[in-house]
């Protein structure tokens, strides 16, 4: 029982330590691009992002990729399956840095869109972690799929309050009020695979 704990312990960290290096790296992308892009770009101008803008953004990714490996080595994944699992965690951020840029645009869609992408990343990424090493049980999936429903359908109540608050008062701050409900699952969702996973 208390090689199960650790063993949670750990997933849950590996998540949370996850999710603390690629929100650092999502700022630091918003960043580089401010600093190193002429806005007139935006407007039509026929100049692009300069040189060292896309040589930060390559350094970001490999940075960002890195910190999506650590679930699945926290949850025994061996190297060469690392690797896989980081990639398809890795588009499930950039699906969520797209949607981002959607809900700029229009709201209603890109919203529930980007919550689901902030979920369904380690969703996807645990249970492809272990899918090479263990077999998967209904209960791991059913418990893990369930886990991550019950945070989006939370995330989404998250957002209806936000905008209700921000029709009572003045503040931008509650617009990250349904990230932080969504980002739950990057501890949540690894330490249940991590609790239910087959030894």
């Amino acid at each position: 029982m208390q090689r199960v704990w650790l063993r949670v312990a750990l997933a849950a960290l590996a998540g949370l330590a996850s999710l603390v290096v690629c929100s650092g790296v999502l700022v630091a992308i918003v960043l580089l691009f401010s600093n190193t892009t002429d806005w007139f770009v935006i407007m039509g101008s026929s100049s692009g992002p300069s040189p060292i803008f896309w040589v930060g953004l390559v350094v970001l990714i490999i940075v960002a990729a890195a910190g999506l490996s650590l679930p699945a080595r926290a949850l025994g994944a061996k190297w060469d399956h690392v690797t896989n699992t980081a990639l398809l965690s890795a588009l499930g951020f950039c699906a969520f840095m797209v949607f981002v840029v959607v809900s700029f645009l229009n709201p209603l869609v890109g919203v529930p869109l980007a919550l689901m992408a902030i979920v369904a990343t380690p969703l996807i990424g645990s249970l492809f972690a272990i899918r090479e090493d263990y077999h998967h049980t209904v209960g791991l999936v059913r418990a893990t799929v369930i886990g991550a429903v019950a945070i989006y359908c939370a995330s989404l109540l998250a957002t209806l309050l936000a905008i209700w608050l921000a029709r009572v008062e003045e503040g931008w701050s509650y617009s990250l009020v349904p990230v932080i409900v969504a980002s739950s699952s990057w501890v949540v969702v690894p330490a249940i695979v991590a609790a239910l996973r087959p030894d």
